[in-house]
Formats: structure tokens, sequence, C-alpha cells
């Protein structure tokens, strides 16, 4: 069994990747086994619940994400390939990781702006399913944003910089997955097959989210200079 974690910041197509993983019957993930939440199994909200149904399935003690991860792939060790879906800020113990024998597929979103955009989108609206249409909800950039922004801001550069920096990896833009023609010659050497997510749409532009845009794609801008500079 070939096992993979799939590492995204969020926003970038990950849960229609896994999703579209998740169909092949020789590639186990948490969802074909457990009700788990877009194949994320480390998830803060259902991780201890995740370890409790996987303690009864393997008999093994779990006791951190570790153990976790070890009963998950113990469960799928007659496929050839397992792996979840998961966020570099899940791990407290990611070197640990990045220095096992998994293979990390990494996912970006080189539009900076509609993705900070679609993350403060999902934290009002108390989801982050969009289920490839645009979310029914929109807001007026103001000072009352601009910390959330900065600290997702943040997040999303920091996670793309760590991402970006693990030897080895497969590494895939949202951008490109979203399209017809999408063809990844390492993704598809590892699951020795073509993937590409079903009913790929285009990606989307954040701009109908705000409705002063302008506004506040100057203000990211100005912040990602703190980023790029140097």
């Amino acid at each position: 069994m070939q096992a993979f974690i799939l590492l995204t910041t969020g926003r970038a197509g990950s849960t229609a990747l896994m999703d579209k993983l998740s169909t092949y019957d020789d590639i186990g993930v948490p969802n074909n086994q457990i009700n788990c939440r877009d194949n994320e199994l480390l998830h803060p909200g259902f991780m201890q619940h995740y370890a409790t149904l996987y303690q009864q399935k393997t008999g093994m003690v779990i006791k951190d994400e570790i153990s976790l991860i070890n009963a998950f792939f113990s469960t799928n060790s007659n496929m050839a390939f397992s792996g979840f879906k998961s966020m570099p800020n899940r791990h407290k113990h990611l070197q640990a990781i990045l220095d096992a024998n998994i293979k990390i597929i990494t996912l970006n979103r080189n539009d900076i702006v509609s993705t900070v955009a679609s993350f403060i989108i999902a934290t009002d609206a108390g989801t982050w399913r969009r289920d490839g249409g645009k979310q029914p909800h929109s807001f007026i950039f103001g000072p009352d944003y601009e910390q959330r922004a900065a600290g997702h801001l943040h997040y999303i550069m920091e996670s793309m910089q760590l991402l970006k920096s693990i030897p080895n990896a497969i590494h895939i833009n949202y951008e490109d997955l979203c399209q017809q023609s999408f063809n990844h010659d390492a993704l598809n050497d590892f699951f020795n097959r073509d993937i590409q997510i079903n009913k790929p749409k285009n990606p989307t532009i954040a701009d109908h989210y705000v409705k002063n845009w302008k506004h506040f794609e100057s203000f990211i801008h100005q912040r990602l200079k703190q980023y790029t500079s140097g």
C-alpha cells in the first residue's frame, strides 16, 4: 500500500480532488470507512470521534495524531493506495510525517486575494462547502474586516511557503486542477492512471464576494508586500 496525504491551504479544490480519488476501488480514504467530513482525518472538531472509531476498528490504542494516522493506514493495508486530506496547521508532528514513507501531495491557489475573500465568506456563512458554485453571500470590506483578512493572509502565505518547500512532493495548483485539460504527470505516475476531477469548473474569482472589491484587493496587495519583498 502506498500512503499519501493531500496537504492544502484550503479553498483550493482539495475536496473535489479527494472526492475523485475516493471513486477508485483500490484507493482507500477515510470517508469510505467512516463518516469523515471531506476526508479530513485530523479535523479538530471531529478528530477525537474519528480516533474512537478507528480504535474500535483496529484495537490499537490511539492517543495522538500519529497513532490515528497509523491506525487509518493499517485499516487500508489491503489497498494499493490510501490517504486523507489535511492542512499544515492540523499537525503537531508534521516533520515526523514528512520524514515517513508517505507521499505528500500539495495543493495551493495562486489567486491570493480570492483565497482570502473565500476564507472570510466561509467563516461568515458558517460553512466551507461551495460544491463548485458561488456562495450566495457578500460583504463590504472595512476596518472590522482588516484584522481577519490579515490573519487569513498570514496563514495562507505561511502555509504556501511551507508546502512549496516540501521535497519530493507532488505540487499542484488549483488553477490548473480546474482546467478541462488538466494533466499532471507526477500525479498520474503516482496513482498509475490519469487523475482529473469530475466536471471541473473555471477557477473562482471572488470579486463578487466583496462589494468594494478594489478596496479589498488594494489592502491585500499592500499586505502581500511584506511576504514578497526581499
